[in-house]
């Protein structure tokens, strides 16, 4: 199961608990409704609160876990579920005909084992799949998921228990990778010149590159954000719904806010006043106010915000809502919204950025797609085919080119920003997400999550030219000076 990231959620878990068979004890049903909060919060951005997934994107939860739940071979299909849960998935699989390039993050830390439980409890009686389960269910406990906390595996690790659970050897199921096309190296100093900072999500880090200095104490590191003058970094903590303020000189945690059940986005406005963070399950945008580091208010805007972009001198925030296939307009001077721009032709804007002369806006959606919108007649002017999931996106520095990455593939997209035609697919490892130029667009930096490292891009032969561990696990977003 992979984070929201819309990762923005709505509220499902009554209509769930409508569809689907209620367990009859007290017992049983207080696990549920745990696991279904749990699901409710975490899961369903990517698996849908139906469990029907994201076809091409995120794999089914309905019938395919309980499927895999009744394999009997390897460590059979109960422990490789916790397996899953625990250390990820990263790895090609094929559900009811339809592939996905799997690359689940993993949740152990992230989640409790009591979490684990309760999530893998409702998804397995959840959707119809207490129906398919083989025999007499038997639940998870919190002792079951710390039996096998503690291991030194990898999603790639778990690809192979899976590959062995449906009786193929992991030396079968291997896939012979085309080799990655790289430039000449080049040194950590010369392809990263200024201070890189890096959300690490698994790790509770922010990872600071070239120094190699790593903060903790942000749990959940997801979305981050620089101030104009450099002297503050804002991170999401998405798994507890609080925004983290940093002092980028010592790399303290100034302050911590609490937004809402989950933060995703967030951006400081260009005067360094306020800064913005989603709270998807409200529907809300919380506003700091960044010298007394308070929460001063909560704008509502619309169903599953997810992130945000200020307009050139600051006095318009633009909101990606995926629940409703537009963005809301927030008046930065009353704060409130203003309106509402549709987005045609993507139906789930997830990330979003602005041209330099502020008349276009760039939109990832959730599903492997982008969109250039046309501010003044509030138009799309085309949307392109990228890679698979979702990811960031950035305008490169000097506008020739707007990168996006793909959580579910291994590709960064070049698109030339004029002529509106994609340039290159950047193979960089498995699970680019976090997308963002150097201040003068010589290189682009991209977060390879399931690899863990930053690949480097030279944007004049548009090859890699370094990849560069982050010591730590699910690198999702980057921060760079001068490019917001």
């Amino acid at each position: 199961m992979r984070p929201p990231i819309p990762h923005a959620i709505t509220s499902f878990v009554a209509a769930t608990l409508l569809s689907v068979s209620v367990p009859v004890s007290a017992a049983e049903n207080t696990r549920f409704e745990r696991g279904s909060e749990v699901y409710n919060q975490q899961c369903a951005a990517c698996h849908q609160a139906q469990g029907q997934g994201i076809p091409g994107s995120f794999p089914p939860q309905k019938n395919h876990t309980a499927q895999m739940y009744n394999a009997t071979d390897g460590i059979g299909g109960r422990r490789y579920l916790g397996h899953v849960l625990q250390y990820g998935l990263t790895g090609p699989i094929k559900v009811d005909g339809t592939s996905y390039n799997g690359n689940m993050p993993a949740w152990g830390g992230a989640l409790t084992s009591q979490q684990m439980a309760d999530v893998l409890n409702y998804v397995l009686t959840a959707f119809g799949n207490e129906k398919r389960i083989a025999g007499e269910f038997q639940p998870y406990t919190p002792e079951d998921i710390e039996a096998i906390a503690g291991k030194d595996l990898s999603g790639k690790d778990v690809y192979q228990l899976r590959q062995t659970l449906l009786g193929q050897s992991p030396e079968q199921s291997r896939t012979k990778a085309t080799p990655v096309r790289s430039a000449p190296e080049l040194s950590l100093e010369k392809s990263i010149r200024d201070p890189l900072y890096v959300a690490v999500q698994n790790s509770g880090i922010v990872k600071v590159l070239p120094s190699k200095q790593a903060w903790p104490g942000v749990a959940g590191a997801h979305y981050n954000a620089l101030s104009p003058d450099g002297s503050r970094l804002m991170v999401s903590g998405f798994k507890t719904g609080n925004v983290y303020v940093l002092n980028t000189a010592s790399g303290e945690v100034m302050a911590s806010v609490p937004v809402g059940e989950v933060a995703q986005g967030v951006k400081i406005s260009p005067d360094g006043r306020y800064g913005l963070a989603v709270a998807p399950t409200q529907g809300d945008v919380a506003v700091i106010d960044m010298n007394t580091l308070e929460l001063v208010r909560k704008i509502p805007v619309g169903k599953v915000p997810h992130n945000l972009v200020y307009s050139a001198d600051g006095t318009l925030a633009y909101v990606t809502l995926q629940g409703e296939g537009a963005l809301a307009v927030v008046d930065m001077r009353a704060l409130e919204k203003q309106r509402q721009i549709p987005t045609p032709g993507l139906k789930t804007p997830h990330n979003i950025d602005i041209s330099a002369n502020g008349q276009r806006l760039w939109l990832r959606d959730f599903t492997g797609n982008v969109g250039v919108l046309d501010l003044a007649s509030e138009t799309m002017l085309k949307t392109f085919e990228v890679g698979s999931g979702h990811g960031g996106i950035d305008v490169v520095p000097g506008e020739q080119y707007v990168a996006t990455g793909a959580i579910s593939a291994s590709v960064v997209t070049i698109i030339d920003s004029e002529s509106l035609k994609i340039v290159k697919n950047v193979d960089v490892g498995v699970g680019p997400h976090g997308v963002r130029a150097s201040r003068d667009g010589q290189f682009i930096y991209a977060s390879v999550t399931a690899d863990n490292h930053i690949a480097v891009i030279d944007t004049q032969s548009l090859e890699v030219v370094r990849r560069e561990p982050v010591g730590g696990q699910f690198p999702f977003w980057l921060a760079v000076p001068g490019n917001p």
